[in-house]
């Protein structure tokens, strides 16, 4: 038998539907930060989670899903942090149901007054009036919203997304021994370079149209490998050998920083080949060029921050066949600024939203906080929620 530069991959024993680190950044509506650890029904904790994630929309709450709330705030299993939630949902559900029409100004450009039209009609339950002038009161909306900051909140969506897959991927990153792999094309050159001063064991590489194959095995350490079994095979041609290489295990994470024109090819040329058991990510930049949603397919285990309400039947029944993931995400961020600027105005002074941007946190007098919950891309296309 013939060992050829073997290695054990890190990774084998991990759960394959959440990530390594994720654990360590409990997101706030995450089942761990809202229920006791003791309660062992995992499937009546997913169905009561659910029941909070749904109420924390802020859409209509009939009195069947009130007063489940309620129940569920007096049970033993709920942790503090869950009861506080509830509570303050509770509470705020009884300000917006005596408050009457709200009037919002917007100075916005012309492209996006019919989505935040068609946010106001699925938000009617709010009754909110929508006006758009150029007085010095209005909100503004800039022409790009996903990367400039929209009014009130603290950062913009694209700092945001990117702030909240760093937070997992970069978990202890410093104090061991394995590195970061960061694949970056050259429009996330500056985001790369920030990174290597953030961090330590941070390895990157400029991906600059190579074959894709020819690029992921000679930077995960794999053509060595091949090059010396062709020579083992030539000095024994009459043996056959068996190769299966394996890249080093000093690599922990993979961070794909990549447009979808290159990643399409890239990162099934790492995951599927070479790396099946490293925690690979990417930002929600990977394919939010997306048109056909079905090629999210192509990406599968692939780990992103993404809102609890991607693909739901808003993102499908309202945009045309011919809108791009882009196009959905704005609507998303214009949805949310018009939810939070109606529950300010309606009095609410602390809530957590499920918005469709992401968690969304509102405290009185302070701009709104926002993270997006990690999801691993499944065999259908959609995503394993943490």
């Amino acid at each position: 038998m013939l060992l050829n530069n073997c290695a054990t991959s890190i990774n084998n024993n991990s759960e394959r539907s959440i990530p390594n680190n994720y654990s360590v950044f409990d997101q706030a509506l995450s089942i761990n930060k809202l229920f006791n650890e003791a309660n062992k029904d995992k499937n009546k904790l997913k169905i009561d989670r659910e029941l909070i994630l749904e109420a924390l929309k802020y859409e209509f709450l009939d009195t069947k899903e009130l007063d489940a709330l309620i129940t569920l705030s007096e049970s033993d299993h709920l942790g503090p942090h869950g009861k506080k939630v509830i509570q303050d949902l509770i509470k705020n559900n009884n300000l917006l149901l005596k408050q009457n029409y709200i009037s919002l100004n917007f100075n916005v450009d012309e492209e996006y007054k019919d989505l935040l039209l068609q946010a106001a009609i699925n938000l009617k339950h709010l009754k909110i009036n929508l006006v758009f002038d150029n007085n010095q009161n209005a909100f503004i909306v800039n022409s790009n919203p996903l990367n400039e900051r929209l009014p009130i909140f603290c950062e913009s969506f694209q700092t945001d997304q990117l702030d909240s897959v760093e937070k997992a991927i970069f978990a202890n990153n410093d104090i061991e021994e394995t590195e970061t792999l960061i694949i970056f094309e050259t429009a996330f050159q500056d985001k790369q370079s920030e990174i290597k001063k953030l961090h330590n064991n941070i390895k990157s590489i400029l991906y600059s149209d190579e074959q894709y194959e020819i690029f992921a095995s000679d930077n995960l350490g794999v053509s060595e490998n091949i090059a010396r079994h062709k020579k083992i095979d030539a000095l024994l041609p009459k043996i056959n050998i068996n190769n299966t290489p394996r890249i080093r295990n000093d690599i922990k994470n993979i961070y794909f920083l990549l447009s979808y024109e290159n990643a399409k090819g890239v990162v099934p040329a790492f995951r599927y080949n070479y790396s099946l058991d490293i925690d690979s990510y990417a930002s929600i930049n990977l394919i939010e060029n997306i048109i056909d949603i079905n090629k999210i397919l192509d990406f599968e285990s692939l780990i992103m921050p993404v809102s609890n309400q991607f693909r739901d039947n808003i993102f499908f029944d309202q945009f045309s066949d011919q809108s791009d993931i882009k196009n959905r995400l704005i609507y998303d961020n214009l949805h949310d600024l018009l939810l939070i600027l109606t529950l300010k105005e309606k009095g609410i002074k602390n809530a957590i939203v499920n918005g469709r941007s992401g968690i969304l946190f509102l405290n009185q007098n302070k701009c709104i906080i926002r993270e997006l919950p990690l999801k691993r891309i499944n065999a259908d296309g959609g995503f394993i929620i943490p």
